[in-house]
């Protein structure tokens, strides 16, 4: 007659008088996972080769001091590796080229670290345009900035 059975009620006094959860020890905050396809076909060489975030620019910025050299920057310490072949769908042709513990897989973990949902906060997106960094690789107008825009909805 409009009361709950007891399991019912007991529950729900349950959540009623529940104001927070203790993670406990251990919590950690999972991390986005972006599409790794789209970053092999796409960020990588539209953005990491194209704009020579891993040599530098020859005669602009000081030799080895760039992303291939881990010891020359604070994060995104990238590898040289030959370009992932893609097909015109967009995915790698061989998972051979991006395996596990492949430059190409080390480059998309270092990538991904930098990565934000919100592309706009990223420091992928931040640094490169001037923030933080030691020159301006792209400008927030470069065509580059759609590619990080599309990986971060991916």
């Amino acid at each position: 007659m409009g009361l709950l059975p007891l399991p019912a009620v007991a529950v729900c006094a349950g959540l009623w008088a529940c104001t927070t959860v203790d993670p406990g020890p251990n919590f950690v905050v999972p991390d986005d996972q972006f599409d790794a396809d789209y970053f092999f076909c796409h960020v990588e060489p539209e953005l990491l080769f194209a704009k020579k975030c891993g040599p530098g620019e020859p005669g602009v910025d000081p030799a080895n001091g760039c992303h291939f050299n881990s010891s020359a920057v604070s994060g995104m310490a990238l590898s040289n590796h030959t370009p992932v072949d893609c097909n015109a769908d967009g995915h790698p042709i061989s998972r051979a080229q991006i395996g596990a513990g492949s430059a190409a897989q080390g480059n998309l973990q270092a990538a991904s670290l930098v990565m934000s949902r919100d592309y706009l906060t990223a420091p992928i997106y931040l640094r490169p345009t001037g923030q933080n960094h030691p020159r301006v690789i792209f400008d927030r107008t470069d065509p580059v900035v759609d590619v990080i825009r599309q990986w971060a909805q991916k």
